[in-house]
């Protein structure tokens, strides 16, 4: 391969058969992409023009490949290689003939993971103010709404996260803030990088993951208090929790924080998650600490409110830790080590509340009680130690609750606010994940991918109540004119959903005497009401 420095046409320079060197720019590429954009015979303006070829004609080019079988190229050359394609791209893309177009056009040559491979390739460049990056970052922030634009929200997200010089004004209100939060536990669980081969999948896999938690470690209170000060709305954080904090690939990873001296320091990935949630859970503790009520039996309108946002925290918390176990069960179980690791994980979420007095009072307490449970977990329930780390994490909250009216003298705190509140934070958890589970199957049924098919059937989710109440009549008269306004795709996935019922209506046998016996049997069992 030759060396990118080298010149390998004197400038002007024009081959016989060609008859211009932007064709003669573009073979090149199509050769050596590391050599041909890094070429110093041919000019900025030529460069640029070669960009503009390759992502209306080869937009796949502009990723350099990486090392394969025949390659004799070292480990170190290839990385060499990489970061001089990005360093050339990403001073191309700063051109205004660049558009948002062909910004588009290039990610869509990345493969299924496109659009955070581009970003990545741009980062070569350093980042910052008026950098490649930043142009590439906005057009995906502007334009992620648009059809065919996918994951622009988060890759975005991840651009203005991970670059310091780049965070300050951008995401610059809580809505955005929030969408951006959102789009990262989307992508998340999707999971394009899954589809890319090594070392190139883990790496985006992290710049994910740590870009999420960043935002969280950094805009924490912030993100908490919109998730549970309306209920029935924490699915999104109980869904970040287990991507994050209970994730055992993510215990390695680490998140830039400011320290208390207010100077940025490293902190690992799970720490950084718990420190917000203990903070979180403070607050809303020292919120509820009102002198006027010591003695009094029921909750205060500020107390209501306090103690029933940790109560839908605690319904996120122990909801993330379910969910990571059913995601990372296999991995949890591997060894003695694995087990001790998750435990390690769910402790990062408790321990003694910042500040003083009673609040760190009732912390100190309940603590000692979760940890006391979470150290026994796989020995008292070796078949399902999910159900005790649930009850555990249930038990830290609503113990914070309890230490604390049994110090003021307010019986009524745990039982009237914080239980029925987290009842129905749970509840609304458990609808939002059997609804997904339902869409999923429903795709992966039909053979479509389920982010595509998601958006088509939402419509029809919101129906389904119907069908599960048994009032059949309403649910195919609604659907049926809903699906002839929305045109065939979604006509198409309400016949599909009414003969799939349909069928196991007709194929569902008569229950023998034995059927009903462990029916009864079942329905009588005791339960675990916290998971």
């Amino acid at each position: 391969m030759a060396d990118p420095r080298e010149p390998s046409f004197s400038p002007g320079y024009l081959p016989h058969g060609y008859d211009s060197r932007g064709q003669l720019l573009f073979d090149l590429a199509r050769t050596d992409i590391v050599s041909a954009i890094t070429d110093d015979s041919f000019t900025a303006d030529e460069r640029v023009q070669l960009v503009k070829d390759l992502a209306s004609r080869d937009p796949g080019i502009l990723f350099p490949p990486g090392k394969f079988f025949t390659d004799f190229r070292s480990d170190e050359q290839v990385e060499i290689d990489r970061g001089n394609v990005g360093k050339a791209l990403d001073l191309a893309i700063r051109d205004p003939s660049i558009d948002a177009g062909d910004l588009q056009a290039i990610a869509a040559g990345g493969g299924p993971n496109g659009q955070q491979r581009l970003l990545s390739l741009l980062q070569e460049g350093g980042g910052g103010p008026g950098s490649g990056v930043e142009k590439y970052a906005d057009a995906l922030w502007q334009n992620r709404g648009e059809p065919g634009n996918g994951n622009a929200a988060a890759v975005a997200a991840i651009a203005y996260v991970s670059d310091p010089k780049l965070s300050e004004g951008k995401l610059g209100t809580p809505e955005e803030r929030r969408q951006a939060f959102e789009a990262l536990i989307a992508f998340n669980e999707q999971a394009p990088y899954a589809k890319m081969d090594e070392p190139e999948a883990g790496q985006m896999k992290r710049q994910a993951l740590e870009a999420a938690a960043t935002l969280f470690a950094k805009h924490g209170p912030e993100l908490i208090d919109a998730y549970t000060t309306v209920p029935g709305n924490t699915t999104p954080l109980a869904k970040f929790l287990s991507q994050t904090l209970y994730n055992p690939d993510a215990k390695d990873m680490a998140v830039q924080v400011k320290g208390a001296d207010g100077t940025t320091v490293s902190k690992d990935l799970p720490s950084a998650v718990g420190d917000v949630l203990k903070q979180a859970a403070a607050d809303r503790i020292a919120g509820a600490d009102v002198p006027d009520r010591v003695g009094q039996d029921g909750p205060s309108r500020e107390q209501e409110r306090e103690l029933t946002k940790l109560a839908r925290l605690g319904a996120a918390v122990t909801s993330g830790a379910s969910m990571a176990w059913d995601a990372y069960k296999d991995k949890i179980q591997a060894n003695e080590e694995s087990r001790k690791d998750f435990m390690d994980l769910v402790g990062k979420g408790l321990g003694v509340l910042p500040g003083g007095g009673v609040v760190r009072e009732v912390g100190e307490e309940a603590t000692k009680r979760a940890i006391d449970t979470l150290s026994h977990a796989f020995v008292n329930n070796p078949g399902a130690p999910n159900v005790e780390i649930a009850g555990a994490l249930n038990r830290y909250y609503a113990g914070l609750v309890e230490d604390l009216a049994n110090k003021r003298n307010q019986s009524g705190l745990t039982s009237d606010t914080y239980g029925k509140a987290y009842d129905q934070e749970m509840n609304g958890i458990h609808r939002d994940r059997d609804m997904a589970r339902g869409k999923s199957a429903d795709a992966a049924t039909r053979g479509t991918d389920v982010p595509v098919q998601l958006t088509a059937l939402d419509a029809v989710d919101r129906l389904s109540a119907a069908l599960r109440s048994g009032d059949r009549g309403a649910y195919r008269q609604d659907l049926a004119v809903l699906a002839a306004a929305d045109g065939g795709q979604l006509r198409e996935g309400a016949s599909a959903t009414v003969a799939e019922q349909d069928k196991r209506a007709k194929d569902q046998a008569t229950p023998s005497n034995d059927q009903n016996a462990q029916l009864a049997q079942a329905e009588t069992a005791p339960t675990v009401r916290r998971m």
